[in-house]
C-alpha cells in the first residue's frame, strides 16, 4: 500500500484541497430530487420492499409478487439506509450519501491504481483521480439522483486493483485470497448493474493470458456461483405477460427483449433485425467519437452544465472531439504494447456491449471516465515521443551534430530518449490533466451558482418540484385504498403511499386498469406532456398543476361502472 509518510508534503497538500473542494462541491450540490430518470425511484423504492421485509418486489404494484430484472447489490445498499431513516423523502440525502461516499472511493482507489498498478508519477496520478472525482456528470448522478453508476464504477475498479494485485502475487499463497477477493468484487459489480457482465468476461480472460490458471478458476468459479445464482432467480421469478403489462417499463423487460427494442425499454420504438445491427454499432461509435470523447476533458463545453438545456457544437468541436478519440485508441494502443493489464481488456469488452446496446451511449462511459482519461493522455505522449523520435533519428542526419552524414540504424532508432525530455512530457500531461480537474471544478461551481441563485430558474429542480407539488395533492386529496395509473409508478407510491400501475396506452391497457380497481389517472412525469389526450373527452380532469409539464389527475369513476373501451 502507499505510505503516507512518503508522500511530500505537496502532495498533501493537493489532497487535503482536493478533499475540501469534495465535500464543498458535493455538499452544495446536493439537492431534494429524485425521480426524474425514474429509474431512481424504482431504485429506492425496491429498497424499501428490501427493508420492510416484504422481499425483493414491486410493492407499488396492486397485484404481489412482481419480481423485477434489476440486480440487487445497489437497492441492497439503500435498504441499509431506509432502515436507518424511514422517512421519505426526508432520508432522500441518505441514499444519496451512498453515491457521495463511494465518488471519494473511487477517487482513492482510482489513486494508487494508476501510481502503484500503472507507475505515473505522483501528480499525473492524483490529477486522474481528481478529475474524475470531480467530473460533473458523475457529481450530477451522485447528487441530484439515485443511481447505481458510482458505486459501480468504485466496485469495478476495486476489482481491477485486486485481481492485478493477485497477478503480481501470482505463485503466492496471497494470490488464492486477492483471486478470491477479486472475484466477489467483480461479481458485485456485476449484481450492481448488468453492464457489469464485460468485467466479468475481462477478469477470467485476463487472468488466463496471464497463465494464471488456479486463480482464473477460483475467479471463474465466484462469478459462476454468484452470477449463476442471480440469472437463475430472475428466470425463476419471471413476470408473467399480464404483470408486464400492469406494470411496463424497463423495470421488467429482459434484456434479450431490450436489445432488440430500437430504444431499450421502449416496446413503442419498434424492433430492429439482425441487418441493423452494424448500423446501431456505427452510430453509436458516431457518437461516442463525435461527441462524448470531447466531452471525457472538457464537458462544460460539449454538453450542458445543468441537466435539459443544449449546447449546439461548431464542426470544428466534432473534429477536435474525433481527433481526442484518435488519441485514446493511440494511447489503448501504446499501453497495450508495453503490457495489457485488466483494463485494457475490461474497456474495450465494455465498450463493445454499450454501441450493442439501443440507448445514449454517454451513460455506459461514465464508469470508464478515469481509464478514458488516461488513455488521452498516453496518446498524446504517444504522439510527443513519436515527434521527437522522428525529429531525433528518422531524417536523413540522423544525428544531433548539424551538418552529420551519419544514417541512424535501427538500434540507434530504438534508443530511448534523453530523461529530461521524458520528465518534460511527463510535467506537460500533469499540468494538462490537472487543467481538465480545474474545468471540472468551475463547472461545479457554475452550477452551483446557478443553483443558489434566487433570480435562475433551473429547469431540473422545477420540473422536480411541479411532480412534487402535484403528488402532495395526490396524496392529500385522493382516498388511500384508490390505485393509480401513471408514467412513474414508483415515485407516486413514494410520495402518496397508493398502488399504482403503468400509464400505458389505454386501449390495450383498459381491461388492465379494470381488473386492478385503477380510478384515477396521475399524469406524472419528467417530460412535458400533451396537454389534453384522447381519454380526458369522456372522463373529468379533477386537478391540473401549473407548470410547462402539463401534469394532471384524470378521474375514471369507479371500474365496475366504466363501459368496454371503444376504440
Amino acid at each position: 500500500m502507499l505510505d503516507p509518510q512518503r508522500l511530500p508534503w505537496l502532495a498533501l497538500a493537493c489532497c487535503a484541497v482536493a478533499l475540501w473542494l469534495f465535500f464543498t462541491i458535493y455538499l452544495l450540490r446536493l439537492d431534494r430530487v429524485v425521480g426524474m430518470v425514474v429509474d431512481d425511484a424504482w431504485y429506492i423504492l425496491l429498497a424499501k420492499s428490501l427493508a420492510t421485509g416484504e422481499g425483493y418486489q414491486m410493492i407499488n404494484a396492486p397485484t404481489p409478487g412482481i419480481h423485477p430484472i434489476v440486480p440487487p447489490v445497489f437497492p441492497a445498499l439503500l435498504a441499509v439506509c431506509w432502515r436507518l431513516w424511514p422517512d421519505f423523502p426526508d432520508n432522500l440525502w441518505l441514499f444519496k450519501s451512498v453515491s457521495v461516499a463511494a465518488m471519494l472511493g473511487a477517487g482513492l482507489v482510482a489513486f494508487v491504481y494508476f501510481r502503484r498498478d500503472r507507475q505515473l508519477p505522483l501528480y499525473l496520478a492524483l490529477g486522474i483521480a481528481a478529475a474524475t472525482v470531480f467530473y460533473p456528470p458523475l457529481v450530477l448522478h451522485a447528487t441530484s439522483m439515485v443511481m447505481a453508476e458510482c458505486v459501480f464504477m468504485l466496485v469495478q475498479l476495486a476489482a481491477i486493483v485486486v485481481i492485478e494485485r493477485g497477478v503480481r502475487q501470482k505463485g503466492t499463497k496471497a494470490a488464492w485470497r486477492y483471486a478470491a477477493l477479486g472475484g466477489t468484487l467483480a461479481a458485485l459489480a456485476y449484481l450492481t448493474r448488468s453492464a457489469g457482465v464485460g468485467l466479468l468476461a475481462a477478469s477470467v480472460l485476463y487472468l488466463l493470458k496471464e497463465r494464471c490458471l488456479r486463480q482464473g478458476l477460483i475467479v471463474g468459479f465466484i462469478i459462476a456461483v454468484s452470477a449463476g445464482s442471480w440469472i437463475g432467480y430472475s428466470r425463476t421469478h419471471a413476470p408473467t405477460p399480464d404483470q408486464r403489462v400492469e406494470q411496463a417499463g424497463s423495470i421488467l423487460q429482459p434484456y434479450n427483449e431490450q436489445f432488440w427494442q430500437r430504444v431499450a425499454g421502449d416496446p413503442s420504438a419498434g424492433l430492429i433485425t439482425a441487418s441493423e445491427l452494424l448500423g446501431r454499432v456505427w452510430k453509436n461509435l458516431s457518437e461516442i467519437g463525435k461527441f462524448d470523447m470531447g466531452a471525457v476533458p472538457l464537458y462544460m463545453f460539449y454538453r450542458a452544465i445543468v441537466p435539459g438545456q443544449q449546447i449546439l457544437l461548431s464542426q470544428l468541436a466534432i473534429w477536435f472531439s474525433l481527433a481526442l478519440a484518435a488519441l485514446a485508441i493511440i494511447g489503448f494502443i501504446a499501453v497495450s504494447r508495453e503490457r495489457m493489464t485488466l483494463a485494457e481488456f475490461v474497456t474495450p469488452l465494455s465498450l463493445a456491449i454499450s454501441v450493442l446496446w439501443g440507448w445514449e451511449q454517454f451513460r455506459f462511459l461514465l464508469p470508464l471516465i478515469p481509464f478514458l482519461i488516461f488513455y488521452q493522455l498516453m496518446g498524446l505522449r504517444a504522439v510527443f515521443l513519436f515527434i521527437e523520435r522522428l525529429r531525433r533519428y528518422g531524417t536523413g542526419s540522423g544525428s544531433d551534430r548539424p551538418g552529420s552524414d551519419h544514417v541512424p540504424s535501427e538500434s540507434n532508432r530504438s534508443l530511448p530518449l534523453p530523461v529530461p525530455y521524458r520528465r518534460a512530457i511527463w510535467t506537460t500531461l500533469t499540468i494538462i490533466v490537472w487543467m481538465i480537474a480545474a474545468l471540472n471544478v468551475y463547472a461545479n461551481f457554475a452550477f452551483i451558482r446557478k443553483q443558489y441563485d434566487p433570480g435562475v430558474r433551473m429547469q431540473w429542480h422545477s420540473d422536480f418540484e411541479e411532480n412534487a407539488a402535484l403528488l402532495r395533492q395526490v396524496g392529500e386529496k385522493l382516498p388511500p385504498e384508490a390505485v393509480l395509473a401513471t408514467q412513474n409508478p414508483a415515485l407516486v407510491h413514494l410520495f402518496t403511499g397508493h398502488k399504482t400501475v403503468a400509464l400505458g396506452d389505454p386501449a390495450s391497457s383498459w381491461e388492465m386498469w379494470k381488473r386492478t380497481g385503477v380510478r384515477y389517472l396521475v399524469y406524472a412525469s419528467p417530460n412535458p406532456l400533451p396537454p389534453f389526450e384522447p381519454v380526458e373527452q369522456k372522463y373529468p380532469v379533477i386537478y391540473r398543476q401549473s407548470g410547462r409539464l402539463n401534469l394532471r389527475v384524470v378521474d375514471l369513476g369507479l371500474p365496475s361502472s366504466r363501459p368496454a373501451w371503444e376504440r
